[in-house]
């Protein structure tokens, strides 16, 4: 089995349990660029908040750019880390003023994918799995962004080797995943993750992907 047979397989299983990804819809690139790094080392649920947050106290990036770094982590405390993140937000938004002459990363879209990701990387705060979250989420750049879940995942079912680090492990998923299906991928993987391949007490008995698995740790399957 080639190594597209097998991610088309994983990912055809994975859609017939949990159902399809939701539909693609682009983000604007700033505020996806925001959210990614609100949700560093933190949940959803706790990184979302955060976002909506800021977004209804400023009206633009610009006032959020203008308010001191304490006032941002106040907003954003519910997502935790607050300090460290005001000073990411801040110097990520200074930064493409200063290159841009505004607040918009719209260029972004005249580069490739190389380029525009040191462009992303090369701002304070901004790691492989931020810069590829906009790419791929606000540009449809063919990028796997690669988060704990995926990370996980990927290992278990040998995708990726088990001495690769996360940083290696997004450039191998971006060049081994068909271009078409790595937003669907992403969204599969991290789900699967979430439900059923967690990091303590994996459910295996129940998981689709079983007969796929590699993951020397798995449990025995419930007939």
């Amino acid at each position: 089995m080639t190594g597209n047979s097998r991610i088309k397989i994983i990912l055809k299983l994975l859609e017939k349990e949990n159902g399809a990804p939701r539909p693609f819809r682009k983000t604007p690139p700033v505020d996806e660029l925001i959210r990614t790094i609100l949700s560093q080392n933190t949940s959803d649920s706790n990184s979302i908040p955060a976002f909506n947050s800021l977004k209804k106290h400023f009206k633009s990036w610009d006032r959020a750019l203008e308010a001191k770094a304490g006032e941002i982590a106040r907003l954003i405390k519910h997502g935790g880390l607050e300090n460290m993140k005001a000073e990411r937000i801040k110097a990520a938004l200074a930064e493409i003023k200063k290159r841009e002459g505004r607040i918009n990363l719209a260029n972004l879209t005249r580069l490739n994918v190389g380029e525009a990701t040191r462009y992303l990387r090369s701002l304070k705060g901004v790691g492989p799995k931020t810069a590829a979250c906009v790419l791929l989420f606000s540009f449809r750049k063919p990028v796997m962004p690669v988060d704990t879940h995926i990370f996980r995942v990927a290992k278990r079912l040998g995708l990726i080797c088990k001495d690769l680090d996360i940083e290696e492990a997004h450039e191998v998923l971006t060049l081994n995943v068909p271009k078409d299906l790595i937003y669907r991928f992403h969204l599969g993987i991290i789900e699967h993750g979430r439900r059923t391949c967690k990091s303590q007490n994996p459910r295996c008995g129940s998981c689709v992907l079983y007969g796929l698995c590699r993951f020397e740790g798995k449990t025995g399957r419930v007939n």
